[in-house]
């Protein structure tokens, strides 16, 4: 298993924990809002980063996917 796996399980478990979501549901919306194709792209910057500052960084994209979206013309 890859650090980048293992992180993924992590923010996993701390996702379903915070929202008493079942581990299945949070991989789901993980999966379906791109927040595993996030992990897998960023993970060098935010491996090192607070985990409530990252989990709060998920809670945006789940809200908001499209603003980073790379259909967004205006996504940086």
């Amino acid at each position: 298993m890859t650090n980048i796996e293992k992180y993924t399980i992590f923010l996993i478990e701390q996702y379903r924990f915070k929202f008493g979501i079942s581990a299945n549901s949070a991989y789901n919306l993980f999966k379906n809002k791109g927040i595993l194709d996030y992990i897998n792209s960023t993970f060098e910057a935010i491996h090192t980063l607070d985990t409530n500052f990252v989990l709060a960084e998920i809670e945006e994209l789940v809200k908001y996917p499209y603003a980073t979206s790379p259909h967004n013309p205006y996504a940086q």
